[in-house]
């Protein structure tokens, strides 16, 4: 094979000078228009080399922490309802995990196909001990010794008392206060009370700098703390359980259907809706309040997610709100809210999570 003639050696030398996509460029401005064949400007750089001392420099910085803010919020569900739940929330320094009643391989892979390393995950919030909340904590723990588990005194006993769980995840426990605040993940994170029949059951606000990302699911009604923490809310995790008319004419026990709709039970599609719309009409001049609902704990017998979508929406659209569809991706748009449903037995989309600062109604 002939070799190349000196021209396109220098050429080839040249081409071995660029730089990379993700190096640092520094470009000599004072250059520009002087790089003719026998001019002396327009010379490569390598991106290690120190950048010229001429008052004209310019420098541009490209790197994926200039793409993707290392602040930005992350979430995705693993699965939502009677079945198993179980979601992460983070950033690119790292996260938590909300719930495990999800099977400890079905949270791996979609931690792992989403690029997020469970090394850089704190710990695991517990809600309350009902096994589709709590069933795959112990074996998480278990596989990943530097995670903690974070849940009140009560709940933990209820654990040990309701379920077959080892004794030893009790090694693992981080015992956490109603409305006492705590750090994990990078996260500021308050449990508030919540209305349900576990043994000790809580909510989560969960904040990051000017982002509140707040957990309110299993709950039969909205308790007055409960509202107070679930209104700081930019993206919020709201429980719509069942529809009434399902419920009733279900083939459950009578006992259950009571149960569920109880007081220490699980919202209706309609509550959950009526609440919502309410916020957002009080809070016309606060757009990045409720910018995102995602709505959780939807049962299986009882409620489709098509109903309980359209049932918040036409709440919150009666009050005059524009509703916008975050089912794929809940990426800014000009609706005052965005609302998805979370899949009750598959994985969610990875959310990327941008607060809100001006929206039309």
């Amino acid at each position: 094979m002939a070799k190349p003639n000196s021209r396109k050696r220098r050429a080839l030398r040249a081409l071995e000078d660029l730089p990379g996509l993700f190096d640092t460029v520094d470009i000599d401005m004072s250059a520009v228009g002087d790089d003719r064949e026998g001019g002396t400007g327009g010379q490569h750089r390598k991106a290690d080399q120190p950048a010229g001392g001429a008052t004209g420099d310019a420098s541009f910085d490209i790197s994926p922490e200039s793409l993707h803010p290392r602040d930005q919020l992350m979430f995705v569900s693993f699965g939502s309802g009677s079945s198993g739940n179980c979601a992460y929330l983070g950033n690119a320094e790292g996260g938590i995990l909300i719930d495990a009643g999800v099977d400890t391989d079905v949270v791996a892979e979609g931690l792992a196909r989403h690029k997020i390393d469970m090394r850089n995950i704190a710990g695991i919030l517990l809600t309350h001990d009902h096994g589709d909340h709590a069933r795959s904590a112990y074996k998480l723990l278990r596989y990943n010794r530097h995670l903690l588990l974070y849940c009140t005194p009560r709940c933990l006993q209820g654990l040990l008392r309701r379920s077959s769980v080892s004794r030893r995840i009790t090694d693992y426990h981080k015992p956490v206060y109603k409305e006492f605040e705590f750090e994990a993940g990078g996260f500021t994170i308050t449990p508030f009370e919540t209305s349900h029949d576990g043994s000790d059951n809580v909510g989560f606000a969960i904040r990051h700098k000017d982002k509140t990302f707040v957990v309110a699911t299993d709950m039969g009604i909205i308790t007055e703390r409960a509202d107070h923490y679930m209104r700081q809310a930019n993206f919020l995790m709201l429980e719509a359980d069942y529809d009434a008319e399902m419920l009733r004419r279900s083939n459950r026990p009578e006992y259950l259907k009571a149960r569920i709709a109880g007081p220490t039970g699980h919202l209706e599609n309609i509550v959950s809706g009526q609440w919502a719309a309410s916020v957002l009409a009080e809070n016309t001049d606060r757009p990045d309040i409720l910018s995102h609902i995602f709505l959780c704990h939807l049962s299986q017998e009882t409620n489709t997610p098509e109903l309980a979508l359209s049932t918040v929406r036409g709440a919150i659209e009666a009050k005059g709100i524009t509703v916008g569809d975050a089912t794929m991706s809940a990426e800014m748009s000009p609706e005052r809210v965005q609302l998805a449903a979370l899949p009750r037995l598959t994985s969610s989309p990875l959310y990327v999570l941008r607060r809100i600062s001006s929206k039309k109604v």
